[in-house]
Parts: structure tokens; C-alpha cells; sequence
């Protein structure tokens, strides 16, 4: 039997929402939106990103970031494809569960 988590809105408890990884002053951060404040979220950093390129264009980049994509590896699209074929019980939009992630993953081993 497969496990549906799911994700809701760190501010008022809405769901479908996904994680948003991003950081402020050497900090990472991690919360979990709904589209509306996702896109508040992205406006602020904007901002923030606006307001800094008098800098950032004037300093170098130190190595790689931290922060960790907002893109998984896997395409979405064709993981939750195959879980539905495969039995698993998925959502249209949102997270994943690690099972079906985990069986994705090693679908090729199991051949």
C-alpha cells in the first residue's frame, strides 16, 4: 500500500503546496507554499536580488550554492505516469511520497 503525503501552506495550512528552498545572509531556509505566497516569496526575493545587483555585479561568486534546487531530478510528469500505472495512488500536483520516488528509482533493478 502506498503512503500520500501531503504538503500544506506553512503560513495558513492551504494545500496543494510545494518547498521552497532559498537564503539570507549565509542562512538556509526551508518552507513550504502555497502558489500564492510561492509567488509572494519569489517577488521579495526579486526585490532583494534588484536591490543587491549593485553588488553581487560587483563581487565574485564563492563556489557552489548551497541552497538546493527547486527542480527534482526526476521529470514529475513521467514519475507520477509510471506510479499510476504501477498502482501507486498519486496526486496530481505537489510532493511525491519517498516510497514512490524510491520505487521509481529502482524500477530498473527490479527488471
Amino acid at each position: 500500500m502506498a503512503t500520500i503525503s501531503t504538503i500544506a501552506d506553512d503560513f495558513d495550512g492551504s494545500t496543494p503546496a510545494e518547498t521552497a528552498y532559498f537564503s539570507v545572509a549565509g542562512k538556509d531556509y526551508a518552507i513550504d507554499l502555497n502558489e500564492e505566497h510561492a509567488a509572494e516569496l519569489s517577488d521579495a526575493l526579486a526585490k532583494v536580488d534588484e536591490l543587491m545587483s549593485k553588488y553581487t555585479d560587483a563581487a565574485r561568486p564563492m563556489g557552489k550554492s548551497s541552497t538546493p534546487s527547486r527542480k527534482p531530478p526526476e521529470d514529475t510528469k513521467a514519475v507520477r505516469a509510471w506510479a499510476l500505472e504501477n498502482g501507486y495512488k498519486v496526486a496530481d500536483r505537489g510532493r511525491i511520497g519517498k516510497e514512490i520516488l524510491d520505487a521509481y528509482r529502482d524500477r530498473k533493478n527490479r527488471k
